[in-house]
Formats: C-alpha cells, sequence, structure tokens
C-alpha cells in the first residue's frame, strides 16, 4: 500500500508521516516547508518532497509568524498554488491523505489517474459549523477557504477528524458516519514530561491566539471577578482585546521549548473555545503534570476518555467565565489535595497519548479501507 500524505506547514500529519515509515508503511511526504524542516520533523528526506523554493515568495511569507496579515494572505494564496503542484507531480499512490481545504485538484488526479482512496484531514468542525460559531465574534472565514473545503468533502472517501464534537459537526450537516474517522491527536512525550509542582498561589496558563474563537472574551470577566487569580497568556494578539488588569500577563510568541518552560511554574492550563478541533496543547499540559480545563468543543472530552485519571480534565461550556470559576476552584482545591510529585498520566495513557499509538489507529484504518 502507497501513502501520500500532502500537507502545507507539517502541522499533525508530520507526525503521522514519520510514525508510518518508522513501522514499515510505503509512505511519500509532500509539503511546502524547506528541506531543513524536513528533516528536523524527523521525515527522511528520501521520503519527502519540498516546494519551498518552487513557491517562492510566499512559502516564506506563510511562515512568517509576526506579520499575522501577511501571514493570513500568503497562506490563502499558499494553497492554490500548493495544490496545483501536488496534482502535477503527484507519484502513484494508493491512498491520499490531504489537508483540508488544499488537496482539491491533488484529490482528482488521485482518483481518477490511480483509483485512490481519499482521506481528507480536517482539525476544526465542519466549514459551515465553524463560519456560524466565528460570525458571532464578527469573523467571516474567507469565501474562496469555505468553497475550497465544501468542495473537498465532496470528493474525499472518507474524513478524518481529531474529537468528538468535530465529528458530531459532520453528522449534523448529514454526513454519513461511516465515511468519519475519528482520531484524538498525540503528543510528543520524550519532550513534555512533569516537573516539580510549584509552590506559592494557583497560577493559570492559556496557550493559543488571543481570539473569540478561543473564548478569550470570558477571561476578563474571570480576572476582574477574582483578582487573586493570575493569568499567563503565550501566544500572539486576536480579535480580542487584553484585559487592562494587573493579574494579567501575556508573554507573547513562544518556542515549544519555552513552552515547556512556562508550564514547569503554572498550575492549571485553560482552554474555553467556542470551537478547537483538538487543542493539542491540553495534551501537552497533561503529559507537563498540568491539570487541564476544557471547553465540550474541543478534545477535552476525548482525553478524559483516554486517560484514568479522570479529575485531572475538568470540561466546561465554551467560553462560560461562571463554569471557568468553577473548575478553577474545584482543581485547585484537588492540587491542594495531591500530594509528592505532578506525573498525571500514567503508562498506559501515555502509550494511549504517544504519536506512535495515532499512527497505529491510522495504520489499522488504512488497512481497513484497501
Amino acid at each position: 500500500m502507497k501513502v501520500v500524505i500532502a500537507t502545507t506547514r507539517g502541522f499533525h500529519l508530520r507526525h503521522l508521516a514519520r510514525e508510518l515509515i518508522a513501522i514499515g508503511r510505503d509512505v511519500e511526504y509532500l509539503t511546502y516547508l524547506p528541506r531543513f524542516r524536513i528533516e528536523s520533523d524527523g521525515i527522511p528526506l528520501s521520503r519527502a518532497k519540498s516546494y519551498f523554493w518552487q513557491l517562492q515568495p510566499w512559502s516564506a511569507a506563510a511562515l512568517f509568524r509576526h506579520l499575522q496579515n501577511l501571514q493570513d494572505v500568503a497562506v490563502e494564496r499558499m494553497f492554490e498554488l500548493t495544490d496545483r503542484a501536488f496534482a502535477r507531480d503527484l507519484p502513484p499512490c494508493d491512498v491520499l491523505i490531504g489537508l483540508s481545504a488544499l488537496t482539491v485538484e491533488t484529490a482528482c488526479v488521485a482518483r481518477q489517474k490511480y483509483g485512490a482512496k481519499i482521506v481528507l484531514e480536517r482539525g476544526s468542525r465542519h466549514v459551515l459549523s465553524q463560519s456560524e460559531l466565528l460570525a458571532g465574534g464578527g469573523k467571516a472565514l474567507g469565501k474562496a477557504y469555505v468553497e475550497r473545503e465544501l468542495a473537498g468533502y465532496e470528493l474525499a472517501d472518507y474524513i478524518a477528524l481529531p474529537s468528538g464534537h468535530t465529528v458530531e459537526s459532520f453528522v449534523e450537516r448529514g454526513f454519513d458516519q461511516a465515511r468519519l474517522f475519528k482520531n484524538p491527536y498525540g503528543v510528543d512525550l520524550r519532550f513534555f514530561r512533569p516537573s516539580p509542582r510549584p509552590t506559592g498561589a494557583i497560577r493559570l496558563l492559556y496557550v493559543g491566539g488571543w481570539t473569540f474563537q478561543k473564548g478569550c472574551d470570558a477571561f476578563t470577566d474571570v480576572l476582574r471577578a477574582h483578582p487573586e487569580l493570575a493569568l499567563t497568556h503565550v501566544g500572539m494578539p486576536g480579535d480580542v482585546g487584553f484585559p487592562q488588569l494587573p493579574n494579567f500577563v501575556s508573554l507573547g510568541h513562544k518556542t515549544h521549548g519555552e513552552i515547556r518552560e512556562v508550564m514547569a511554574y503554572h498550575h492549571i492550563l485553560l482552554l474555553p473555545s467556542r470551537q478547537d478541533g483538538f487543542g493539542m496543547v491540553l495534551s501537552e499540559a497533561l503529559a507537563s503534570g498540568l491539570p487541564v480545563i476544557g471547553s465540550t468543543k474541543t478534545g477535552a472530552p476525548d482525553l478524559q476518555d483516554l486517560i484514568q485519571n479522570k479529575k485531572a480534565v475538568r470540561l466546561v461550556a465554551p467560553a462560560n467565565a461562571d463554569d471557568l470559576i468553577r473548575a478553577i476552584q474545584e482543581l485547585s482545591r484537588w492540587i491542594e489535595t495531591e500530594s509528592g510529585g505532578r506525573e498525571i498520566l500514567t503508562d498506559v495513557d501515555r502509550r494511549n497519548l504517544s504519536w506512535a499509538a495515532y499512527a497505529k489507529r491510522y495504520d489499522e484504518f488504512l488497512r481497513s479501507i484497501i
């Protein structure tokens, strides 16, 4: 079975490619990342093709985080250009795994030329559901993006999704559940490991863009009502204003290594999103010893099912300040009663949450459809 994985910046698909190759599967990986980035992701260059130089200057602009508007325009332009390049060069394959909104033309070539099965990777809710949620914050998804998403849904034999609520959003739109493959994302367990529990007052952490979609507007009400709570933000500014309060600080963008260091001196991670396909930072926090509070529109319910220590994952309604306060108080009391280190995950949990387990579940799915 020959598998082609087609993506842009890599995302979770870089882990899938690496782990499928590690278990002996015939995989070719297509991306616009430069070769050194592919290599740093652990993917052999003999199994990959980089379109970085072919797609200049857009590929470089798409990687430039610190000018968000430029990056957004570049990424939108890159989808069309990358899809065209992948379709032109697509090698023979039995399965095409393509990032949603990206591989429209590529999927047509894969099916018509090679008779391949098409698995579309969607990391969020159905695009129309996502669009409705974002409209509440006055932000609309681009028309071209939505059209590409919908075109991809029609072409796909199967759609791979990371959480229960994303699956539900497709079923609500009339999708046959047999076409939907749920597979929760993994975490790099070699990188994220527990550190000693920090002392002092409870410190809260949020990692991600400061946006309406992530429910960040609820944080202001929480911090204003409870000045004894302190919240640290790691990530880029977004479409919601920062709280102008003494118990809030934003550290800006950080590398994964720096995020790991920040987690070491915080107690609880929060993710109150209105919609977040999964939220890999939840798994990273659990692996680092932080209990988490996640909304029902994230991967928090799926993580609660996957681990033995259910109390370490608290569920809240999306962007609900009262629910957040309740969950913070419950977890704070729980932390005070815990003794010793802050190892949350058991050995079984760690195996279930690994990228190797994610790839194994994917491999079983692929063998079932070919």
